[in-house]
Formats: structure tokens, sequence, C-alpha cells
């Protein structure tokens, strides 16, 4: 937000230099609806700015929608829910949502948790109708559609009376069905409408070995299950930290499944390494379920000193989100300062083709690896015409320009001096 107008990662692909319109075109041709970018196309046309003052504005509204549904869980109590929604908003999670394409992202979000909020609160048909919509209309993000057994299962246990008797209410078992069947019906309009052009065909596909592991993520949710209903049927009383950790167990449970049936997280820890990358993204849904897990461990710690262990919590927290956008804000200084040094250093070099090698990835957002295209976007600011071709390495016999973005300053050290003391390396490429 401190610097609204950089262009990270994707942004370069199909935001820089693009017309507007190009960004709902390609996510069409990867099999995403039709609306998937009408507000962002038009938000650029605005300024990029404003893509990014409504990615925090949607995401802490996501926290207020929260507070809203957790009220209706009745054993969950005001101040865990306060706690939830706080850890909710500041867990170090998806942090790719800087980069102004994932703005489809953000939407969804916004969208899945207003209809969650509408939903529970609400019994009328206006207010399931918008609330359906806004289902329907955050499907666009294709994870959403196993997100949304949780609101579900909330719909069914609050009107679990209107649907487990001998005769079901006919509006409230009417608006069951319709529930249940949004995905299908989303998947069918898919099918007939929008389907993903045969290239991005592997990007909807999910693996049997990938949905087992997937799988292995609802064992703590199924154990705490069983322990539940084995108490229950003793005449036991179930503490309600025992189910707020169960309720988490399913919701991480059922975030981290599309992401990992599909290979986008190639393993089972990978959404907790430090040098993430762009693949943060993968951690939409997990806020959610790691919260309300935190809080519950927090209680069963103890209830009396629940106060300063969420003040640690929280603390640590914000010390990794305020060193990560550290990280981001040092990165928008580099490509200014890249582009500065390439115009000036590489004006009288008329190579066709170059390749760069990035020794200052402590500079990048998440310290992540500057693609082709980035490298391709900075050239043309630095006044390249026609843009060179860019490689990840070194070609055998051919006429390329290697590039070495070098620095002997630490992150913190470019931060508080505001100088990030780059300099290139140039020379004719050599063949490994």
């Amino acid at each position: 937000m401190i610097r609204p107008n950089t262009l990270y990662w994707d942004d370069w692909a199909y935001i820089y230099d693009r017309p507007k319109s190009y960004l709902n075109e390609i996510f069409l041709k990867t099999g995403l609806p039709p609306w998937r970018a009408l507000i962002d196309q038009e938000l650029l046309g605005v300024g990029y700015w404003t893509i990014r003052w409504l990615t925090f504005i949607m995401f802490f509204a996501a926290g207020l929608f929260l507070f809203e549904i957790l009220k209706k869980i009745p054993f969950i109590s005001l101040a865990q829910s306060r706690s939830i929604v706080l850890l909710f908003l500041i867990f170090p999670l998806n942090h790719a949502r800087v980069p102004l394409v994932m703005f489809g992202y953000t939407t969804s979000y916004f969208l899945f948790f207003l209809a969650w909020m509408l939903l529970v609160k609400r019994s009328s048909w206006i207010s399931f109708l918008s609330a359906y919509v806004c289902f329907i209309w955050s499907f666009m993000t294709h994870s959403f559609l196993t997100f949304t057994l949780l609101p579900i299962i909330h719909f069914s246990y609050l009107h679990r009376e209107k649907l487990i008797c001998k005769k079901p209410n006919s509006k409230t078992l009417t608006q069951f069905i319709l529930l249940i069947g949004s995905p299908v019906l989303y998947y069918v309009l898919r099918s007939l409408y929008w389907q993903p052009a045969p290239e991005y065909i592997w990007y909807h596909t999910v693996y049997l070995r990938a949905i087992l592991v997937a799988s292995v993520f609802f064992l703590p949710f199924i154990v705490s299950s069983i322990r539940i209903v084995l108490w229950v049927r003793s005449g036991k009383r179930i503490s309600s930290k025992v189910l707020m950790i169960t309720a988490g167990f399913l919701a991480f449970a059922v975030a981290v499944f599309p992401y990992l049936s599909s290979g986008n997280l190639d393993s089972r820890m990978t959404f907790f390494f430090w040098e993430l990358d762009l693949s943060s993204r993968h951690q939409l849904l997990m806020p959610l379920g790691a919260s309300a897990i935190t809080v519950a461990i927090i209680y069963f710690i103890s209830e009396n000193k629940s106060k300063p262990i969420l003040a640690l919590i929280t603390a640590v927290m914000i010390s990794l989100n305020v060193y990560w956008g550290i990280g981001t804000y040092v990165d928008s200084l580099k490509k200014v300062k890249l582009e500065t040094l390439l115009s000036v250093e590489l004006a009288s070099d008329e190579s066709l083709s170059f390749v760069f090698v990035d020794e200052t990835r402590r500079f990048n957002f998440r310290e992540s690896a500057y693609r082709s295209y980035e490298f391709a976007g900075h050239l043309s600011n630095a006044g390249k015409d026609p843009v060179p071709e860019v490689k990840y390495e070194c070609e055998e016999g051919s006429n390329q320009t290697q590039v070495v973005i070098s620095s002997d300053k630490g992150l913190f050290e470019a931060f508080f001096s505001q100088d990030l003391g780059l300099r290139l390396e140039i020379w004719p490429c050599k063949s490994s």
C-alpha cells in the first residue's frame, strides 16, 4: 500500500503493457468463469492503487464477517471469537495477495465469508439467495468449491431440528439441497460454457496419490470426532475447547485439500517453508482453521493465562508480517534501481538474448525468483526496443549476454538506508 504501483510476479505477464481486457481473456482460457476479472480490469483502468487498497479492505471485512459467523456457533464464546478473528487477520499466511493478478482470490475470499455470514444470520429467502449468488461468484477461485463444506455443515447444524424430523421443513430442506448442489451447478456450467483450453487442463487435474496425501490431514479431525462421540455415549460433558479444536482440524484439512490433491502444494510440508516464493497463494484458506486450532490450544494450556499467551503469539505473527512486509517494500525499491542500472549499463549492448543471475533474492518478495517475463519488462522499462529475449541459462553457441545482479548489503541495512547497493556484472554468456 505504501508503493501501490509496483508490479510483482505474473503482473508482468498479464498486466504490464497489456490492454485491460487481456486479464479476463487469459483467465477464460484457463477454465475460469467469464466474470473472473471483470472487476479487476475496470480497477486497472482507474489505477493499480485501487486493487491494493481494496485488497486490504476486503481481507479486513472478511474478518468482520467471520466474527458474525462465529457468534452463531454456540460452543465458541465471545472472547474466543475475538481471539480467533484477531489471529485470522494476522496469521502470516497468503502473502501472495500482493500481486495485482491475485485480486480474484481476494474477491472470492470476501464474497465467500460474506455469503457464509448471510447464510447463518438470516433465514429469509432474500438473504439465502444473496448468499447463494455470492457463493457461486466466489467459486471463480476453484478451491472454494470444497471449502463450501464448512458453511453447509454450519447451516445443517443450525437447522438440524427442521431437517432431522419426521416431516422436514420444506423451505429449509429446499435451501439445504440448493446449498449442496451449488458446487455441482458451478461444475455443470463450467463444463458447458467455459472449459479450459487443452494446454490448461493440467491446472484443474487432481491426482490419486495427491488425494491420499491430502486425506492425511483429516485424521486429526476424525480421531477427535470419534473421541467426542464416545464421550457423548458415555454421558461425559464435552469441553468447548475440544469442539473448537475439532472444528479447527476440519477447517484446516478442507483448506489444504484442493491444493494438495491438485499437486499445487507438492509435499505435506510445503506450506511451512520460509522461502515460499509465490506458492503462499495456496495458503488462501488456511487462516480460519489455523486460528481456531491456535486459540483452542491456548485455552487448553491455561484459560487464566490466555491473554498473555495470545499477546505473545500476536507479537510473533506481527513481527513475521513486518519482516516480510519489509521484503516486499525493498523488492519495490529494487525494481526501480534495477531498471536505472540496466538503462545505463546496457545502453550500448545490442544483444538479442540475456541471461540474468540474481544473487540478491534476499531483497525479493518472500525471496521469490524473478521470472523471465519480469526481467523482460524491466529491460523494456530500461529502454530496450525491441525487448531482448530472456533465458534462464546460457546456451552453447548463442550470442547471449549474462547479467549478474549482486550487492554486499543485507535486507535490513538496505531497508533503513533506502540504498540496496545493487551492482551489475556484465559479460558474454558461457554455457556450463
